[in-house]
């Protein structure tokens, strides 16, 4: 190989950059798997950031394909434009069966089953664009180059290290050209999304690749760091989306400043709350469930078909274990997820709550609501005046 990457170099420059990009990552990817929203939401937004990588992943690999067409393709299901419905097709059809490769076990099977959906397609031809190979041997250039990842393990702290740096190692060897080179951005893109799940897919590498890495010449150093810095802002814009998203579907403005803190707890912990057993007999299963919505339970959540004594007995084991504080008061009662702030320095903020410190009155705690049926109301049957039917005349 004539460019090697120098990982003392990368340690030194980069790796606490990477370090901070992978906590941001390993967050977005928790959150967006355990967002309590409806799997449509979630699936609409995952095929709008697909979508958009393929279109750019479309012009970086085929210069052919000219980006005033993209317009046209985000507005409609497809492009009408050969080219870039060929290159988009086939992207979508990769990404959709990364599960299936994960049965591979070397970069050398990879190479040679990411395209190969499209193996109808091989035979084609077109002067004005590169053929889009289904499924192609892997060249010897690389088979060298897998070997050698295979015989040297990675010494980088974390997965996203080593895929960034065997992604700029491979790079190198195509002279920092992404032209016809599809397995490159789509191994890159299958990397990501074996360390974060498919949040991976929320961060478009292809838009940032097409406008700064589109070049001839790169510095593997400089190239990192600028692809580093790039996702970790997109992880911010992403944060803020995400939890913009969450709050608008459970009406964050609307809530008390005790459910606010409780629910920033929630969401920053990744909807994750430790501690809490749950088994269906008690109806903690019910309760955790509301709980890991919100951060909270109002007794008015609280379904009247339930037992009021097997829910009091619930959150009374809760309380007692430290995981939740329970206020109590007219008309109702509230049960809010307790702050761990030692989990992580960035909670620290939420642990200025005060509670109540005496303990609840339980039996106040839970009481079932009156179930007023509505009795439909008797009609006064209006008596029906019937009148002798006249007999009629008989001529005969």
């Amino acid at each position: 190989m004539s460019h090697e990457i120098s990982h003392i170099e990368l340690n030194k420059n980069g790796i606490a950059a990477i370090e901070e990009l992978n906590s941001a990552l390993s967050a977005i990817s928790v959150v967006f798997k355990n967002l309590p929203i409806s799997e449509l939401t979630k699936n609409k937004r995952l095929q709008k950031s697909v979508k958009e990588k393929a279109a750019w992943y479309a012009c970086i690999v085929n210069p052919n394909i000219d980006v005033l067409l993209l317009q046209e393709y985000f507005d409609s299901k497809q492009s009408r434009n050969i080219l870039l419905k060929k290159e988009t097709e086939q992207y979508l059809e990769t990404v959709n069966h990364f599960t299936e490769l994960k049965t591979l076990n070397t970069n050398v099977s990879v190479y040679e089953n990411l395209l190969a959906e499209k193996a109808e397609e091989a035979n084609t031809f077109d002067l004005f664009s590169t053929p889009v190979v289904s499924k192609q041997k892997c060249p010897v250039h690389l088979v060298k180059l897998f070997s050698q990842w295979q015989l040297t393990p990675s010494k980088a702290s974390n997965d996203l290290e080593t895929a960034l740096v065997r992604f700029c190692e491979w790079h190198t060897l195509n002279n920092f050209s992404f032209n016809g080179q599809r397995q490159l951005i789509l191994w890159f893109n299958y990397q990501l999304w074996k360390i974060y799940g498919d949040a991976a897919a929320l961060i478009n590498v292809e838009h940032y690749f097409y406008h700064h890495w589109n070049k001839e010449s790169r510095q593997v150093d400089s190239s990192i760091k600028s692809i580093v810095t790039f996702m970790h802002e997109a992880c911010k814009a992403l944060e803020i989306e995400l939890k913009s998203l969450y709050r608008t579907e459970i009406k964050f403005d609307t809530l008390e400043p005790l459910q606010k803190i409780a629910n920033n707890y929630l969401y920053c912990s990744g909807f994750v709350f430790e501690g809490i057993t749950t088994n269906a007999e008690d109806y903690s299963l019910q309760l955790n469930k509301i709980l890991l919505k919100k951060g909270f339970i109002s007794s008015e959540e609280i379904n009247y078909k339930l037992s009021a004594e097997k829910v009091n007995l619930t959150v009374q084991n809760w309380y007692k274990t430290g995981l939740i504080e329970v206020v109590i008061a007219e008309g109702g009662w509230y049960a809010y997820i307790k702050a761990n702030t030692s989990k992580s320095n960035r909670l620290q903020g939420l642990s200025n709550v005060s509670f109540n410190t005496q303990i609840p009155d339980w039996n106040r705690l839970v009481t079932k609501p009156t179930i007023q049926l509505e009795v439909p109301e008797k009609r006064q049957e209006v008596p029906v005046k019937t009148t002798a039917s006249r007999q009629k005349a008989f001529f005969g």
